[in-house]
């Protein structure tokens, strides 16, 4: 055998070597990324379950909940700044949840469960009320114009049924 067919075996050696090579990372890097939409996917369902069970595990918070969702006019102060602060940190799930779907990490099924809960909190005229009253200027541009529009949905619907 001479050189130059031992130079042509060892450039099909090493060529076949990093065909072998990008497989492995593709595959590897498919992996790691299901692995982070799993964890991304738990993550957010713990932080919706841990809110819903501090609700069913504290009766009169559950009892505030339901009476300030319908609205805050007979609610004290304490009760008010209470409610205020459920709203935000739920409304911080749905906007982290919102920028997940636009930066497409998100995936649609995930997004509708979401949007779901989502709508379910926005029919109480109580928390439209607190989005209205001054919390839409805690958060973002493109999640007020989103939960403007969905409210404007429930407004026009609302109209349409009565």
């Amino acid at each position: 055998m001479n050189w130059e067919a031992a130079a042509a075996i060892a450039e099909i050696t090493a060529a076949l070597g990093v065909v072998v090579s990008l497989i492995y990372l593709a595959n590897q890097a498919r992996r790691e990324a299901r692995e982070t939409a799993v964890a991304n996917k738990l993550a957010s369902t713990k932080l919706l379950t841990d809110f819903i069970d501090a609700l069913i595990a504290n009766p009169e918070l559950m009892d505030l909940w339901m009476r300030a969702r319908i609205g805050a006019e007979t609610l004290s102060e304490v009760e008010r700044y209470r409610f205020s602060n459920m709203c935000m940190k739920a409304f911080w799930f749905f906007s982290a949840s919102h920028f997940q779907l636009r930066m497409k990490t998100l995936t649609d099924e995930d997004w509708a469960e979401v949007h779901a809960v989502l709508r379910f909190w926005l029919d109480g005229p109580g928390v439209r009320a607190w989005w209205k009253n001054g919390a839409r200027m805690r958060f973002a541009g493109a999640f007020v114009a989103f939960i403007d529009g969905e409210i404007e949905k429930i407004a026009a619907t609302d109209s349409a049924a009565a």
